[in-house]
């Protein structure tokens, strides 16, 4: 049986790295905080965007004819898999590989490049062995519009030059501290069955439909100009959605990681007194046999 000396450097041991998971799970707290007010904040002006795309995709102007809004053969398909830079954060990236391989499962996988943002969506790729054509990493705090851009433009800019008939995005959608959805959500072509988990999608209003737009000078110049825009939203918030899931995670993670260091200790340091208790009381039945055997 171990030495009260070795369940001390246990006791010692764990106590240390119960310290600093409570540490990693405040952190984690002030940026999950951070994170889920920016996504909040972006949210509804998001939606909405999406459902002025909705809008545009439904006018059945013959001289209307982008090239975002048109439906044509798909071919192959690339996917902006949003993922985590760190470890540390639960199943967070565990979900969203098994998202990403049940969207696979029917198809082969030649069809697919990889947009990796986050560098466990590149280990994830590769673990499937699919291609990646572009990694992004630091997504992690204080995110900016500017710094999605060079996503955008690169799926935006492939897309036009046909190399791809699809545009895919796979991230954790948050819902709340306790409840992160992987989902699936297509960009492009634009179209109203856009997401797997429309319960998660804020329902346009009748009267949305219902009102009547002018667009000045014309739907073409209009669309030119606010079509990359909207879209370049949609992935900014793809990415705010897949941060604030990330810190909720992790902070949960680290809070359980706390929780079971505490109830090792608890165990421990248990054990440690019993054995403490029978050595105390095996002395004394030594002392006590010595002192019979010298009367």
């Amino acid at each position: 049986m171990p030495s009260t000396q070795e369940f001390r450097k246990r006791i010692r041991s764990v106590n240390s790295t119960r310290q600093i998971t409570r540490a990693m799970e405040m952190v984690a707290s002030v940026k999950m905080q951070k994170s889920v007010a920016s996504i909040l904040r972006a949210r509804s002006y998001i939606q909405t965007a999406w459902n002025l795309l909705e809008l545009l995709k439904s006018k059945k102007d013959q001289n209307f004819t982008h090239p975002f809004l048109r439906t044509r053969p798909v071919g192959k398909t690339a996917v902006v898999l949003i993922s985590s830079d760190r470890g540390l954060c639960g199943s967070f990236n565990g979900d969203v590989l098994k998202k990403t391989i049940h969207y696979l499962s029917d198809q082969p996988k030649k069809e697919f490049d990889i947009v990796a943002v986050g560098k466990f969506s590149s280990n994830i790729a590769r673990k499937l062995e699919l291609n990646v054509v572009a990694e992004f990493a630091g997504f992690e705090n204080d995110i900016e519009y500017s710094d999605t851009t060079p996503i955008s433009r690169l799926v935006m800019d492939e897309y036009l030059a046909k190399t791809y008939g699809k545009i895919i995005l796979i991230y954790s959608h948050f819902v709340s501290s306790l409840n992160q959805v992987p989902v699936v959500k297509q960009l492009l072509p634009i179209e109203p069955t856009h997401i797997d988990n429309p319960e998660i999608w804020e329902e346009k209003s009748s009267e949305f439909w219902e009102v009547e737009y002018v667009f000045e000078p014309n739907l073409n110049k209009l669309a030119d100009q606010i079509l990359p825009q909207l879209l370049r939203m949609q992935i900014f918030g793809a990415v705010l959605e897949s941060n604030a899931s990330e810190h909720s995670a992790r902070m949960l993670a680290m809070k359980n990681a706390t929780d079971n260091a505490k109830d090792l200790i608890d165990d421990l340091t248990l054990t440690y007194n019993t054995i403490r208790q029978d050595n105390i009381t095996r002395e004394i039945a030594e002392i006590c046999a010595g002192a019979e055997a010298m009367k």
